[in-house]
């Protein structure tokens, strides 16, 4: 496992509390990794991949969210037979009774907004049952179970919604699959149900026709480590989900508001409300000199005579977690659905921003010298780890303090590749050993946060021209500065 994967396995893990399943269900992803890899260099099989982590299930029935890797070519894979379903819905009751569901989703239940789909789809001894779908539009959740008939277990190894007519409308980058579950294994005999999300983007007109697809695969050593589609069963449902069915409900505000934030614009484009969630997008100007990661604790405020409404941390929709936008410059806070006044004036409200100045988007580091030659602000201080942290030759620790971090979503990420004083780039190299104590985000209750970076330059790095130059892609830099710009006004 690389650096980054092993990175990115922590942070979400963390998200989810760590526990005994973690090793289990990384085990299988890591096989199956391993086996489509080598069936690669054997049989030159395209290969796609989801671009999305792995996060392995909580010891008890939570709901959880986890992707995959995706598989060789499936169109050699047997088809399967689609009919109507017999499956009871009992009025989506699993889904109601559950707690920890997607605050858009749990809105949606709660105003009986889910349509019934009643599809199935059987393919070798595996059936999967569409009971239910919803979207407003800018995100489409679909309900389904699977049902196990045979005696191996089983889990998803790949899923997309495919809109008809629309080429590459899959949307790997962004869906995610939540279970109602402990683990994502599908035992023999037993059924599972999940949650297939996606963002949808505003500027595209979806149809109504769509398919659903899974693939789902053996988990014994024999299936994972193999290349062959033998061992994975591909499903597919049929069925039309309407994507203006509550545009009858919804509202939409024009707006040209521009909220500046430290002498940074950052232009409101638009606001729509839906009964599933409060869409506010927002665009950050080119002409801005410092780039600008993210909005601290924004609020959307709206008023009515002496009745106030604040919604309060948003997800956000970016390049990063999306495909609706194709550069950072666009994104989207996603608020929890408004309680449907009729507002006198509406506002968004900021507390600072994250941001860099454009020209600093770097660290400069002497690995001879061992010091930090220069990096965005002082807050950041260079430390040596030694053989017993399970450092690399190499290798060092970047380690940020970050006072009022308490409303910040994003950590910082450094560049894949670095240069010498020369200007000769190298790619950053593999990790060898195990991550040890360092490295990792911390954050105290006084909101302070302690960001650990380790970073390989490889063995030979100390004798390249120094200082060597790390390009960021991302980094923590709260700047406090509170303001509001009003989006609309009754008057």
């Amino acid at each position: 496992m690389t650096e980054k994967e092993d990175r990115i396995l922590r942070k979400n893990v963390d998200d989810v509390q760590q526990n005994v399943e973690t090793i289990q269900e990384m085990k299988i992803y890591n096989a199956m990794k391993k086996g489509i890899v080598e069936g690669k260099k054997r049989e030159k099989r395209r290969i796609y991949t989801t671009g999305m982590g792995v996060v392995a299930a909580a010891a008890v029935a939570v709901l959880v969210t986890y992707s995959t890797i995706g598989l060789p070519n499936k169109g050699v894979a047997q088809p399967s037979v689609q009919s109507a379903s017999i499956k009871n819905t009992d009025n989506f009751k699993a889904y109601r009774s559950f707690s920890r569901l997607e605050p858009a989703l749990a809105s949606a239940l709660e105003q009986n907004l889910v349509v019934p789909v009643g599809q199935s789809a059987e393919n070798k001894g595996y059936r999967v049952d569409v009971t239910g779908a919803v979207t407003d539009g800018r995100k489409v959740y679909i309900l389904y179970t699977v049902q196990n008939n045979t005696d191996e277990v089983v889990i998803h190894a790949d899923f997309a919604l495919q809109y008809e007519g629309i080429k590459d409308s899959s949307l790997h980058k962004g869906a995610s699959l939540s279970m109602l579950a402990s683990e994502s294994r599908i035992q023999p005999g037993q059924s599972m149900d999940f949650i297939y999300s996606n963002n949808l983007s505003p500027t595209v007109k979806y149809p109504k026709k769509v398919n659903y697809n899974i693939i789902l695969t053996e988990t014994s050593d024999k299936a994972l480590l193999s290349s062959s589609n033998k061992y994975r069963t591909s499903l597919d449902v049929a069925f039309e989900l309407d994507p203006d069915m509550l545009k009858a409900k919804e509202r939409i505000l024009d707006t040209d508001g521009t909220l500046t934030v430290d002498g940074q614009k950052i232009k409101v484009t638009g606001v729509q409300y839906t009964p599933l969630s409060t869409y506010v997008d927002l665009e950050y100007d080119q002409n801005n000199d410092k780039r600008i990661f993210q909005l601290i604790n924004p609020v959307l405020i709206s008023k009515k005579g002496d009745t106030t409404e604040k919604l309060y941390y948003p997800d956000i929709i970016n390049s990063d977690n999306s495909e609706v936008y194709s550069d950072n410059s666009k994104f989207t806070l996603v608020f929890k659905n408004s309680k449907g006044i009729q507002p006198d004036t509406v506002s968004l409200k900021t507390f600072g921003i994250s941001a860099v100045e454009k020209d600093q988007m770097k660290i400069v580091v002497d690995l001879n010298k061992q010091q930090i030659i220069e990096a965005p602000g002082s807050d950041i201080e260079l430390v040596a780890p030694t053989p017993a942290d399970y450092a690399d030759e190499g290798e060092i620790l970047l380690r940020h303090t970050i006072a009022n971090a308490q409303y910040l979503k994003y950590s910082t990420r450094l560049a894949e590749t670095f240069t010498d004083a020369k200007g000769k780039v190298y790619k950053r190299a593999i990790k060898t050993t195990s991550a040890g104590n360092f490295g990792g985000y911390m954050t105290s209750k006084d909101g302070t946060a302690v960001d650990e970076m380790r970073y390989t330059f490889g063995a030979e790095a100390k004798n390249y021209p120094q200082p060597l130059t790390i390009t960021l892609e991302k980094y923590i830099n709260p700047i406090s500065d509170t303001q509001a710009v009003e989006l609309y006004s009754k008057n």
